[in-house]
């Protein structure tokens, strides 16, 4: 139970009464230095007002008794009328300021008790004065004479002026040109006189000349104006003379009115000395009363100060000593004053409760530092940015990767950053905070922003690093859709084969059996076509790689060297194709003439992009090691560069695809960079292509290495006609057409044919049917068997049958497992057809001789 104990029964009773103790000795001695400081301010104050007026009467004394001095010497060296006009007043104004000096220094403190002094500087002042009048009366005596000694030499200047226009130029020119000078002189002089003595010497010489008529008033008027100069003369001397007296008399009375005002200054200076030792003693006996009192309440702040330590410092000492007991882990603590009824007490019985529940809360803080260490760690660690804004929207707290993923620098990130301006930072639009959007930032970076509310704590927003896994889904959706493509296109091309060789074997049959005419022509023109339709149908394979390819170690600088000219002939005028090559190259393992077609495709393109204009397309063949993600590989580049109108983003990610093309309505197919594309690709390179739009384009081919020295093309040989006469060839086609053109074709040849659709009826006509001698057969049949397993049963089963597998698409590319037999591809000409039958005889014959020779060996033994 707690007891309440009278206000100074406790310790804050006690406290209280030592400090208000303390607060009364405090203010007693603020009083005291108040008071004191402000009597002693009073008295510095009253010292000071009486030194400075003193000081102020006799500088003001000294300055304007120099400003005299300074006059008076001004006036009596000025020479024009408005200079003297303005230094007489400014002298008259001088001595109107040293009255008034004078009068403040009979009124300073000082003047009162030095009468004497006072006495002899008013009596120099008076006799000041009278010199003053004086000089400015002698001044102006002298200035009116010059004035007249001025009108007499410019009286005698105009009749010298008027003999030198009378007079012959040369007589008498040297007395007239000093005459001249020796005016001048005194007319601009200060002190004219030296100049008349020397125009009164030249008298006589004016009055000697013997002249006549005008020439003779002139000179007397001359010497007349000279005459008269002499008593003006004397005047402006005397003149002179008292103007310096005065002057000299007025130095001598400003230098001794300065001795008296030195000495007044000094008389100044001992009393101000006197006024400062009256000061510092009342400061003195100031400090000695706050000493006093200071002293007091240092003795009453002492005995408070040994009670808090004797009955207050040892328990607080006590109870700090088991807290810090309690801090570093001991378990039971003692703590000490328990039994006390004050303040102490209270706070020892509430830290034995605190001692208490130590021990549970140090286990929960050791585990909520932990979590809080572990989430830290997490918060700094993560690889993607995160940040917490507060209900309004504000920024609160982030990791590094969450500046660095946006693109921010981190000194513009702070706390209280609105989330809408943090977006509109990185021109983000969101269209909803409850669902993840995607971004793409202007570096081409890829970002999912995603934010998620904490309740009653605002929200947390979350940013992934989204790019790479956005290339591997564009790369996917984009082999996907070229899969797509390339199936569509391979079975279409399939069809079209079949087709083709309808056409074109049915056209061939009317080859030699129409006149010359116009039919013949007609048929000519269909056959043709149909070529061009083969080709286009093979371009198609090649970009569903699924066209028949025959690669050979070729090497790429000797094809480019040989197809130059034909490059360079299907260039514009004024467009020149330059070769680049790394002299010796690598042999490619490729079809030579795949490449061939693929090079004229490209240069064409570039051509093409080049808009008809002038310039150089460059064709570069180098050798290059490629490092892939697990080893290295060598490769044969061939790179085809213009510099025409290039390729937008959205024109790029289209071009390989079939049909697509950036030309005309009818200037070009869209297959040609298609055919490129699935060509490199099913012969095992890959195909690189830089672009921008007004910069140009670069195809790169990167063509696998061969791994044997290249070799020259074999020339096919002529087709020997074979025996045909009564050969039985069985013909197996689930298209009727296709095999009835087949059939045709062989008649002409001169063989006998039996036909059939599916695998079964064949294998039943061999059974039924022993002249049977060779048999073709599709690749695709219905039913369960296809081609590839009717050709290999009747191997089984007729060894010594011929068999031939005809298709319409790369045997090499399918699925199925192919026997060992000859085969042909559609749509054929008839020469192919010729050579397919006459190897497939050849590998008829050679394998039966083998077998003859082993039957025959084996029987010897």
């Amino acid at each position: 139970m707690r007891h309440t104990l009278r206000w100074y029964a406790g310790a804050r009773g006690r406290l209280l009464m030592f400090n208000l103790l303390v607060v009364g000795a405090t203010l007693a001695v603020g009083l005291v230095a108040i008071m004191g400081f402000r009597h002693a301010g009073h008295i510095q104050e009253q010292a000071q007002a009486q030194t400075l007026a003193d000081m102020n009467g006799s500088l003001a004394l000294a300055r304007d008794t120099g400003n005299v001095v300074t006059a008076a010497v001004r006036l009596s060296q000025v020479v024009g009328a408005l200079e003297y006009q303005s230094e007489s007043a400014k002298l008259q104004q001088t001595q109107q300021a040293l009255q008034h000096s004078l009068t403040l220094l009979a009124n300073a403190p000082l003047a009162a008790q030095q009468p004497a002094l006072l006495a002899r500087i008013r009596e120099r002042s008076e006799m000041l004065e009278q010199s003053i009048n004086q000089l400015l009366h002698a001044g102006h005596q002298r200035h009116l004479q010059r004035n007249d000694m001025l009108s007499g030499l410019w009286q005698a200047q105009l009749p010298l002026y008027q003999l030198d226009a009378q007079a012959n130029s040369s007589a008498f020119l040297a007395l007239r040109q000093q005459t001249h000078a020796l005016l001048q002189v005194a007319i601009h002089s200060s002190a004219p006189q030296a100049a008349e003595q020397q125009l009164q010497q030249l008298l006589p010489r004016w009055s000697a000349l013997k002249l006549a008529g005008t020439l003779a008033l002139q000179r007397d008027r001359v010497v007349t104006a000279l005459t008269s100069l002499r008593p003006i003369a004397e005047q402006l001397e005397d003149s002179d003379i008292a103007t310096a007296y005065a002057t000299y008399r007025i130095k001598a009375l400003v230098a001794m009115l300065n001795g008296d005002i030195t000495h007044y200054v000094q008389l100044v200076a001992q009393q101000s000395e006197a006024r400062s030792q009256t000061a510092h003693r009342e400061l003195d006996s100031i400090i000695g009363f706050i000493a006093l009192f200071m002293l007091l309440a240092l003795l009453i702040t002492g005995y408070a100060g040994y009670y808090i330590y004797r009955n207050l410092g040892s328990s607080l000492t006590a109870i700090a000593q088991a807290m810090t007991r309690l801090a570093q882990g001991e378990k039971s603590v003692n703590v000490p004053g328990l039994a006390r009824r004050d303040e102490l007490g209270d706070l020892a019985r509430a830290f034995n409760v605190f001692a208490r529940n130590t021990a549970s809360l140090a286990q929960t803080s050791r585990l909520l530092k932990e979590k809080s260490n572990q989430l830290e760690s997490t918060f700094l660690a993560m690889r993607d940015g995160f940040a917490l804004f507060d209900n309004a929207g504000h920024l609160v707290v982030w990791n590094a990767q969450y500046a660095e993923l946006l693109g921010i620098p981190p000194r513009e990130l702070h706390r209280g950053l609105p989330y809408q301006r943090l977006l509109e930072r990185i021109n983000v639009t969101l269209t909803s905070l409850h669902d993840a959007q995607e971004v793409r930032l202007p570096d081409g970076r890829t970002l999912e922003l995603r934010f998620s509310p904490v309740p009653r704590r605002g929200m947390v927003n979350t940013v992934l690093e989204r790019t790479s896994r956005k290339v591997l889904e564009e790369a996917l959706l984009h082999s996907q859709k070229m899969k797509a493509v390339g199936q569509l296109t391979g079975g279409l091309a399939h069809d079209f084969n079949n087709l083709l060789a309808v056409i074109i074997g049915s056209l061939a049959l009317t080859e030699h059996q129409l006149p010359p005419g116009t039919l013949a022509t007609r048929v000519e023109r269909a056959r043709q076509a149909a070529d061009r339709a083969a080709q286009l149908t093979q371009r198609l394979l090649a970009f569903s790689r699924k066209q028949a390819l025959y690669p050979r170690a070729v090497s790429v600088v000797e094809l480019v060297d040989n197809l130059h000219g034909l490059l360079q002939h299907s260039l514009l005028p004024g467009q020149q194709l330059i070769v680049d090559a790394q002299r010796p190259g690598w042999p490619a393992w490729i079809d030579a003439g795949q490449l061939e077609n693929a090079l004229m495709n490209l240069v064409v393109n570039a051509r093409d992009a080049m808009e008809k204009q002038s310039g150089e397309i460059r064709l570069r063949i180098w050798n290059q090691r490629v490092q892939d993600a697990d080893s290295k590989r060598d490769c044969v580049t061939v790179e085809v560069t213009d510099h025409g109108c290039g390729m937008s983003a959205e024109v790029r990610a289209q071009v390989f695809e079939p049909f697509f093309t950036t030309k005309a309505t009818g200037s070009g197919s869209g297959l040609g960079l298609s055919m490129v594309y699935g060509f490199v690709r099913q012969s095992g390179g890959q195909i690189e292509l830089e672009t921008a739009p007004g910069q140009g384009t670069t195809v790169r081919l990167l063509l696998p290495r061969a791994a044997e020295a290249a070799q020259a093309a074999p020339t096919p040989m002529p087709p020997q006609p074979s025996d045909s006469a009564d050969r039985l060839i069985l013909v197996l086609d689930d298209d009727t057409a296709v095999r009835q053109t087949l059939c045709e074709h062989l008649h002409q040849l001169g063989y006998l044919t039996l036909e059939c659709g599916d695998g079964e009826s064949a294998l039943t006509l061999l059974r039924q049917t022993p002249d049977i001698e060779l048999l073709i057969s599709d690749l695709m049949l219905p039913g369960r068997l296809n081609g590839a397993d009717v050709i290999r049963q009747a191997q089984q089963q007729w060894p010594s049958l011929a068999t031939l597998l005809i298709s319409g698409q790369d045997l090499r590319q399918t699925p199925v497992t192919l026997p060992l037999c000859e085969r042909l591809a559609k749509p054929w000409h008839p020469s192919q057809l010729v050579q397919a039958l006459e190897r497939a005889w050849q590998r008829s014959a050679r394998l039966n001789r083998a077998r003859e020779a082993a039957t025959a060996e084996s029987l010897s033994r």
